[in-house]
């Protein structure tokens, strides 16, 4: 007998021994399925009560990290994709100050007051 399990042999009267033995199973295979842990309280009896339950363990595969099959240094237009679609015919980034509230050198736009023109939460 395992020694963690002496005491409730101890507890429980010898002639249910059979019923405590029963539950102990059936507690232990509930533990290997679910892979929780729990408080049990046993009475006299061999009857078996789970008087704490712990959480789920979560699972093991949360995130998983896949691979690109082309890396990004052997066709740059990939990533720099969404960059084309701001150039101009010039080739040069444009910005909408409005919008934005950044400065374009080439208008001579300079926001003074950037924090009034910046969208909060809806």
């Amino acid at each position: 007998m395992h020694p963690d399990l002496q005491r409730y042999f101890n507890h429980v009267w010898p002639f249910f021994w059979p019923w405590l033995v029963w539950n102990l199973v059936r507690v232990a295979r509930w533990h290997t399925r679910t892979g929780r842990e729990a408080l049990m309280a046993v009475d006299c009896f061999g009857n078996i009560r789970l008087v704490f339950v712990a959480d789920a363990p979560p699972p093991d595969d949360l995130y998983t990290y896949e691979a690109p099959c082309i890396p990004r240094w052997e066709r740059p237009a990939v990533c720099g994709a969404g960059l084309a679609a701001l150039r101009g015919p010039s080739g040069e980034v444009r910005h909408d100050p409005v919008k934005s509230g950044m400065v374009i050198h080439k208008h001579d736009v300079v926001r003074t007051d950037p924090v009034l023109h910046v969208r909060g939460p809806p």
